[in-house]
């Protein structure tokens, strides 16, 4: 038997190997996939056909928003609804506008994400200053507790994190009460719902004619949890808030990064913990000997072209700055100024910034040996910058100036 005829018959059986396992991974492969992915679309476990259907079914008039900027809202509606239920949903000064001028004629929002809408709070809310993320509580089951006594049902619920056959510890996310009660302390939110009776995960803003329901645990109205009767007599009781007009359903997604499984931080043990996917990497490493054997003839290399390193990040960093500068966008490079100095805060003196902010400024001032007045005159340049939407050049220059004197003198 030649050589040729060798390599034939190893191809052949190679070849019937790897058609073996795609059958068998075809065969063997699960019907639903675990991972939330928040489409109208998907009815895997935690995807959102259920409650879009459901939807539909009691309002008869559902229409999709597939744009990002929110500019397909009927602005002539005053008795609608936006539903937005994603991971997240990434706000800027275009898609609010749209939304703040479809709110406060009479039209509720009703947002469910797991992050914080921190830039949609701060324009509803300009009073309150900084509004941090949600806070996180890991469990693999949570209570569901209402603020009020006249809803549809108003009985504690019970929601349980499921993944695959297995009950899985999860982050479900919301406010604290204490964090809650402090940053919202001068405004008309009123708390809808709890989670364990500690954490605030629903809450209700009025602006205008119109409101915003805020809602930090979307995973509730997915597939899985909708056909539970604790999922159904959530969404009633939540959803008993909305106007009795039509509905906007937010289209637009977001990717989702994270999975929901419990191997986050460790790809290969999440590889290894899928028999099919398991048996996939063992036969990509035999495939990949195979082709070293074959292709193990010395072969001359591409030389590759090296170029001269260039430093563009300075560059960037200049043109992103003529950008904010140019269009007058002091406020925002005011918040980012804020956030670089937070994070030098942390890094250098490991102080936890989410404090109250004289507890913050009191800490400071014992790190760096600066006078307390100085820091509190440094964080009003930073409040009079960040929160005003028309700041000046002069005013802006003045606290970079005030952030470079604090750089020399501090310890």
């Amino acid at each position: 038997m030649n050589k040729n005829s060798i390599t034939f018959i190893l191809l052949l059986l190679v070849g019937a190997g790897i058609g073996t396992f795609v059958f068998y991974i075809k065969s063997h492969t699960p019907k639903y996939k675990w991972d939330t992915d928040y489409s109208r679309k998907s009815n895997q476990p935690y995807g959102l056909k259920y409650i879009y259907d459901l939807l539909k079914e009691e309002h008869h008039s559902v229409k999709s928003v597939s744009n990002y900027a929110y500019d397909g809202l009927d602005n002539s509606e005053t008795n609608s609804n936006l539903i937005a239920i994603d991971s997240y949903i990434e706000f800027d000064s275009l898609n609010i506008s749209y939304l703040l001028d479809y709110v406060k004629i009479g039209n509720k929002a009703f947002i469910s994400t797991e992050d914080a809408p921190t830039y949609l709070l701060e324009r509803i809310l300009p009073s309150v200053g900084t509004i941090y993320g949600y806070d996180e509580y890991e469990n693999k089951s949570i209570n569901i507790n209402y603020a009020a006594s006249d809803l549809p049902y108003p009985q504690k619920l019970n929601f349980q994190h499921q993944y695959l056959k297995k009950s899985m510890p999860r982050n479900w996310t919301g406010y604290f009460p204490s964090y809650f009660k402090k940053t919202f302390y001068d405004t008309t939110v009123v708390p809808v719902s709890y989670i364990n009776d500690s954490i605030v995960n629903c809450f209700y803003i009025s602006y205008g004619k119109g409101a915003f329901i805020i809602h930090s645990t979307p995973i509730v109205f997915t597939n899985y949890n909708m056909i539970q009767k604790n999922g159904f007599k959530n969404a009633n009781n939540l959803f008993s808030y909305l106007n009795n007009g039509p509905i906007y359903w937010n289209e637009y997604q977001f990717i989702n990064e994270e999975n929901s499984g419990n191997s986050e931080g460790n790809p290969l043990q999440f590889l290894f913990s899928h028999y099919t996917l398991k048996t996939a990497w063992y036969l990509f490493l035999l495939s990949i000997l195979i082709f070293i054997l074959f292709r193990s003839k010395r072969e001359q290399r591409i030389i590759p072209v090296i170029y001269k390193n260039k430093n563009t990040s300075i560059e960037y960093a200049k043109a992103i700055g003529s950008l904010y500068y140019q269009k007058k966008s002091h406020h925002n490079i005011g918040n980012e100024l804020y956030n670089i100095f937070l994070a030098d805060i942390r890094t250098r003196y490991h102080i936890v910034t989410s404090e109250n902010k004289n507890e913050l400024i009191e800490q400071i001032s014992k790190r760096t040996e600066i006078a307390k007045e100085n820091i509190e005159e440094l964080f009003q340049l930073f409040s009079d910058v960040r929160h005003n939407v028309n700041a000046t050049s002069k005013e802006l220059v003045a606290l970079y100036q005030a952030i470079e004197n604090f750089n020399n003198i501090k310890k």
